[in-house]
């Protein structure tokens, strides 16, 4: 059940990393912008990332939203990508 939890937990704040820069996941994955392996792959990524502790509080000061991911989340460049439809 730990485990369960633990990727919940991940699986919301991909999410919600996503969501306050104005990127919408279920959008990106019917328009084939995103693989549902992908987004495992950022899921996962953010299991394993250490500063984790600090997405909570960041993304509770981004009342209006974000422009861009802070630095140190490992998600920033693909979810910042994903912002903008490629041409």
């Amino acid at each position: 059940m730990e485990d369960r939890g633990r990727l919940s937990k991940h699986f919301w704040l991909t999410q919600g990393m996503a969501r306050t820069i104005g990127v919408n996941v279920n959008g990106a994955l019917q328009a084939g912008r995103l693989a549902r392996g992908e987004f495992a792959e950022l899921v996962a990524t953010c299991c394993h990332c250490d500063r984790t502790d600090r997405c909570m509080p960041w993304l509770a000061r981004q009342g209006a939203g974000a422009q861009a991911l802070p630095d140190w989340c490992p998600l920033k460049a693909r979810l910042e990508a994903l912002k903008f439809p490629a041409a």
